[in-house]
């Protein structure tokens, strides 16, 4: 049961403990720092989770990474799915998504999210694919006065803003990919950091497999 609660905060990161600000382009240069990444769970099937601890900031970096077999353009399009994000995410079954928008230069989502014992959870987010050699979705958490012309679901709840995540898919020379999610992000509110921290371990795992599921559901759907 507690897995179950804590797994709806995951989706964009929402564990971890409250940060100061800083602008997305900032944090999301320090999500890219290769060498400050510490390694603190390993799964059977080759999962790694790490965190980073980020100067000036109060808060965790998380990454969680596998090497696999995919085709990286389908799990880009899984990431930018956000509009089904509720038949796939098996994992975050407390969350419900909608597409506010989607152009040839970024996609805005909206989310909510029921948290039980606590305060819901309500954020939007502009997802983009920036201009790099690799395939990569990134994401940054949207002000609130920023949805003036959006409809988005007014019911109550924490409203989030201060936060940045990517994918990413890195062609290793055996022909397979590096694939991993990383994020840092403010949840708003108050959430002792030993729990934060210790259901980041155990969530954003499962929204790694989910996606890399749906990827192969996909991929399989496409061959036959």
């Amino acid at each position: 049961m507690k897995n179950l609660i804590f797994s709806q905060l995951i989706v964009l990161g929402l564990l971890v403990p409250t940060i100061t600000f800083a602008s997305p382009s900032v944090l999301s240069e320090k999500l890219y720092t290769e060498e400050n990444w510490i390694q603190v769970k390993s799964t059977i099937d080759g999962i790694i989770v790490a965190e980073q601890e980020i100067p000036g900031l109060s808060v965790k970096a998380v990454k969680v990474s596998q090497v696999v077999d995919v085709d990286p353009e389908t799990l880009a399009r899984v990431i930018e799915d956000i509009s089904n994000y509720g038949q796939f995410l098996k994992s975050a079954p407390g969350m419900e998504a909608t597409l506010l928008a989607d152009n040839e230069n970024h996609i805005i989502g909206y989310q909510y999210v029921d948290v039980p014992l606590i305060s819901d959870r309500v954020y939007a987010f502009k997802m983009f694919r920036p201009d790099t050699s690799e395939t990569r979705v990134d994401w940054e958490l949207m002000p609130q006065n920023s949805l003036g012309g959006f409809t988005v679901n007014e019911r109550s709840g924490v409203y989030i803003d201060v936060g940045v995540g990517s994918w990413s898919m890195n062609k290793r020379p055996d022909g397979k990919y590096d694939v991993s999610y990383r994020l840092v992000m403010d949840p708003g509110g108050w959430i002792p950091d030993t729990i934060s921290d210790y259901f980041n371990r155990v969530s954003i795992v499962g929204i790694f497999k989910d996606a890399l599921i749906e990827t192969e559901r996909r991929t399989a759907k496409g061959k036959s």
